[in-house]
């Protein structure tokens, strides 16, 4: 049997999380893409409710519309998987949750840089985006030129990130990184990694 079949027939194993809780770069991912498709062609929605996937809420929908260009990550659907979903038709959908979450890298690259600067009242207690918000009392904190270069590396790291990869807890990484490359904690230390 070919793999693409496998997916179509077992696709909703992908789907383990309801879209409003992502543990994983590929459920974060899944996240977006099938929120952004329901925009788009309203028909799929349908298809996702039918196999008990529950599209995003309107708080995601809230964080989803602060990210520049996020209408931008369907372009890879080819034009007769459009037309398909469109129309509603599962198979195309299936194969849309299938590369939703093999997207996972590219999509976490993409979003990483709008989440991390967001304010924290947008992502508060929305799990997979509030891990991915750095608190803006850190933002306010740290020199703006040090913050950017650790999250190019944040970003870099996502763009490779496996579909199954937890998501990490950017005000965590940021606090053990400081702390690390100058042995100050931002919230206790002295002013050596503040502006």
């Amino acid at each position: 049997m070919s793999d693409m079949r496998l997916i179509m027939e077992k696709w909703d194993r992908f789907l383990k999380e309801s879209p409003d809780k992502p543990q994983t770069w590929g459920e974060l991912s899944q996240n977006i893409i099938l929120a952004q498709a329901a925009n788009k062609w309203p028909r799929i929605g349908k298809s996702l409710l039918k196999f008990g996937v529950k599209i995003a809420t309107a708080k995601v929908k809230a964080v989803s519309g602060a990210i520049k260009g996020l209408e931008d990550v369907l372009d890879f659907v080819p034009d007769e998987i459009q037309d398909k979903l469109e129309q509603g038709a599962e198979n195309a959908t299936e194969w849309l949750a299938a590369q939703a979450k093999q997207r996972a890298g590219a999509i976490g690259a993409f979003i990483v840089d709008d989440l991390m600067g967001m304010d924290d009242s947008l992502t508060a207690n929305l799990p997979g985006y509030e891990e991915l918000n750095v608190a803006d009392e850190y933002e306010n904190l740290i020199d703006k030129e040090k913050l950017r270069r650790w999250a190019r590396g944040i970003m870099n790291h996502a763009q490779q990130a496996n579909p199954d990869d937890p998501l990490p807890d950017l005000n965590k990484e940021l606090e053990t990184d400081l702390q690390s490359a100058v042995g100050a904690h931002p919230d206790l230390d002295p002013p050596d990694i503040r502006k």
